[in-house]
């Protein structure tokens, strides 16, 4: 239900207009949709000089008032796409009480904003994908838009090429979740081996250490070497060292 306004003000949140409020914060470049829903559900962001906790809220960005934390909220107008060879031992977030180490020191401060498009575990490396342009991010990190990303995987145990091929591409039931791959190559010949090329769609968290382990062995290296059209060889990083992609000419 609408509230009354009173004169001069203005809407706090048109029905039919204007965009969600979470998506106008992520187009500023504050972080990914969860990040910035937190920051509006913990009332840290105004709209036209009142406090707002409600996801639905909807505004105006050529009109409205933003802000957050006492600053305001500028949308964007180009975007940033970064595109970073991350090695093990770095996590990927903003920060944590847990662990010292995070994929931005691997960043110059100006991109310290950036959101995540498509984790990695703390152990693996490879390809990653920074943006503030939040749609963007939606569409690498959600399971259910189906973008590709290949991994080169190395297992601790030699497993048998066709049970795991049958396995992951039947798909295994694991804490609720049925994990499964688009495509399951051996890296090397024989009936047993240690490594393989996998191509998923979904992923769903740690999802190829918890599909070898359903096989009764552990993932030793786990690298991502491509999302979508984007192959981390052709980029020609070394390990740490990142790369600005220009969005006219790469996106999914």
């Amino acid at each position: 239900m609408r509230g009354k306004q009173g004169r001069g003000e203005k809407d706090f949140s048109p029905p039919s207009e204007g965009i969600r409020i979470n998506r106008f914060l992520a187009d500023c470049g504050l972080g990914s949709r969860r990040k910035v829903e937190e920051l509006v559900q913990s009332g840290k962001v105004s709209l036209n000089g009142k406090t707002v906790r409600d996801l639905s809220t909807r505004i105006l960005p050529e009109t409205d008032e933003v802000f957050v934390e006492g600053k305001r909220a500028i949308r964007k107008h180009g975007s940033v796409f970064l595109a970073l060879n991350k090695p093990p031992g770095y996590l990927c977030s903003h920060g944590d009480r847990f662990h010292n180490h995070t994929v931005f020191e691997l960043l110059p401060a100006k991109f310290g904003n950036l959101a995540i498009a498509g984790r990695l575990d703390l152990d693996s490396r490879g390809l990653l994908l920074l943006s503030d342009d939040g749609e963007f991010v939606q569409r690498i990190s959600h399971p259910s838009r189906s973008m590709e990303k290949e991994y080169e995987v190395v297992v601790r145990e030699p497993v048998s090429v066709s049970e795991t091929i049958r396995t992951f591409q039947e798909g295994i039931h694991d804490e609720g979740e049925i994990l499964k791959a688009e495509s399951v190559v051996p890296a090397t010949k024989g009936s047993e081996v240690f490594q393989f090329r996998i191509v998923l769609k979904q992923g769903r968290k740690r999802q190829i250490r918890r599909m070898f382990a359903a096989l009764g062995t552990r993932v030793q290296d786990l690298k991502r070497v491509r999302i979508g059209n984007l192959r981390l060889k052709d980029l020609g990083l070394q390990e740490g060292q990142y790369a600005e992609l220009d969005p006219d000419h790469w996106r999914p």
